[in-house]
């Protein structure tokens, strides 16, 4: 190289550099915004039509308590309900809809602010939350679920205005919250809103990166596979087809946890890029559906649940079908050594060799979608072992037998319902999960092998003696072969002592056959009142 051209060369490079970094500048302007500024402006002008008697505009066009805020759908949903009940708010079912999709698009929740609390916000009944802090779930979680705080987003400012319309709207509540024993409302204003502000604070650099990543169509062609409480694996696939504004139609072609075809039609809405909310019916049952689309668009996870019994249903997987491969699901999940086993494959683009370690392997039928196999081993390794399909693995229980049970949920609470009101019985759904000790023979170790669900009988119990003096059993409901137990009705019974109603203290009872062995497991049920207030987030 001359010692011109070597002068020369960092000039050359530098306008490379240049040229590229414009040509990806230009990419980006050219890019389609997640929100346009046409729908920015329908969004302001719905705003100040529904909102602006209360909310003040201000000069750069944000509304005063509105734009200082970020939540769920349910959440900006929530909010447009409060402002109907307790400040008569008219608003058209058409416009709290547009509503709810603007400011969760422009004043949503990243994928990531949501992860930690989805149980709560996909209606999963049961759920006992974990790793509270606990100033805040003293302060907040008294009276809410601790995910209520958790999927909002405020500054330390709009915080303490919480606070302050908390005082207003409820004018009791420092009673409620042991004022006596502290300086409640200074603990609210000060250290827990100072808090609050640096935990869920308005601007993050998870929503700012969320809105500069592209928001994917959901339209195609879709594998998915789930499982339903108390009946058991269900697949299929779903054709999405775009109505346009991120509004979709579902066509639903499933095969039932009973092995019978399910068809249905459904219609959704995707919020902020990911939310997916989900109407269908199914066979002549109403489901909701409350799921969460992966940052690449092609797969999507959640829970759909019918649509009067939200505590009725069971989680998903979907895949897109022309962007994945791989195993999404076998059932059943593990496989008694010496018993011949059916066993079903779910997945996307399945193709070659199907083995599993230590076992011998009787292919029946094969599909892109599905592999159904007969298997029998005879039980060496114990534990997880491999199973595969061409060059894609998974892994499947091999057991020698059941060595013991835990019933799920361990906690469970159900409420009366009906008898001539209009709150509808709540049920609680159980299920039996079998667990092998593993090579050290010992329960509750690591080695322990997770079997899935296996068969029980399912029966109730007083919990205690108090319930036994009340013959709780008797009066507060009974449990299905599924184990689903169904609440008695509500209101007084004259049948039971002081004519009280039929609440109950219950345990609840898995018991689990194999030739003469009998295993059992317990789990506790609280059989109570109804909920008058049952908003989406608790």
């Amino acid at each position: 190289m001359t010692l011109k051209n070597a002068l020369f060369m960092p000039f050359i490079l530098f306008l490379c550099f240049y040229l590229s970094a414009c040509s990806q500048d230009d990419k980006k302007s050219m890019a389609e915004p997640n929100v346009t500024d046409t729908e920015i402006q329908a969004g302001r002008m719905l705003i100040s039509d529904n909102c602006s008697g209360c909310h003040m505009e201000m000069e750069d066009h944000t509304f005063s308590r509105i734009s200082q805020i970020r939540k769920t759908p349910e959440g900006w949903d929530m909010n447009i309900a409060r402002m109907m009940i307790f400040h008569g708010l008219e608003i058209s079912s058409e416009d709290r809809k547009a509503l709810v999709k603007f400011l969760s698009d422009t004043q949503g929740l990243a994928p990531s602010e949501t992860l930690a609390h989805r149980d709560v916000l996909e209606r999963k009944h049961n759920i006992i939350e974990q790793g509270t802090d606990p100033d805040l779930a003293s302060m907040c979680a008294r009276c809410h679920t601790y995910a209520r705080v958790a999927l909002q987003r405020r500054d330390k400012t709009e915080w303490q205005n919480l606070v302050h319309m908390h005082l207003g709207q409820w004018a009791s509540i420092e009673y409620q919250m042991l004022s006596r024993e502290r300086d409640w409302r200074a603990d609210a204003l000060g250290s827990v809103a100072e808090k609050l502000g640096q935990m869920y604070p308005l601007k993050t650099a998870a929503w700012d990166e969320w809105q500069n990543t592209e928001w994917k169509d959901m339209s195609g062609e879709w594998r998915i596979v789930g499982h339903e409480d108390g009946r058991g694996d269900f697949n299929g696939t779903m054709r999405i087809t775009t109505t346009g504004n991120d509004t979709y139609k579902v066509e639903y072609d499933l095969v039932s946890p009973e092995g019978t075809s399910v068809t249905g039609m459904g219609k959704s809405i995707v919020h902020s890029g990911y939310e997916w909310r989900g109407a269908s019916e199914l066979q002549g049952q109403k489901y909701r559906e409350i799921w969460a689309a992966s940052k690449d668009g092609n797969s999507m996870t959640g829970r759909f649940f019918q649509k009067d019994h939200s505590e009725r249903g069971g989680n998903i997987i979907a895949w897109r079908k022309s962007d994945t491969k791989g195993i999404m699901t076998i059932v059943p999940s593990s496989l008694k050594a010496g018993v011949e086993t059916e066993i079903t494959i779910n997945g996307v683009d399945l193709s070659g060799d199907v083995s599993i370690e230590g076992a011998k392997v009787t292919v029946k039928s094969a599909t892109a979608d599905r592999v159904t196999l007969t298997a029998t081993a005879d039980g060496t390794p114990e534990g997880q072992v491999k199973i595969t399909v061409g060059n894609d693995v998974s892994t499947l229980a091999l057991y020698t037998e059941v060595d013991y049970l835990k019933v799920t949920p361990e906690y469970g609470i159900s409420r009366v319902g009906g008898g001539g009101g209009v709150i509808p019985k709540v049920h609680a759904q159980f299920e039996a999960t079998g667990y092998s000790v593993g090579p050290d023979g010992v329960q509750g170790t690591q080695d322990d092998i997770n079997l899935g669900s296996v068969p029980v009988t399912w029966s109730v119990d007083n919990y205690n003696e108090a319930a036994a003096a009340m013959d709780d059993a008797k009066y507060a409901g009974e449990i299905t072969s599924s184990g689903t137990f169904i609440p008695a009705e509500a209101g007084p019974n004259k049948m039971r002592k002081y004519s009280t109603n039929n609440a109950g203290d219950l345990k609840v009872i898995a018991t689990y056959t194999d030739g003469d062995r009998n295993l059992t497991a317990e789990a506790h049920l609280i059989a109570t009142v109804q909920r008058w207030n049952n908003p989406p987030i608790m």
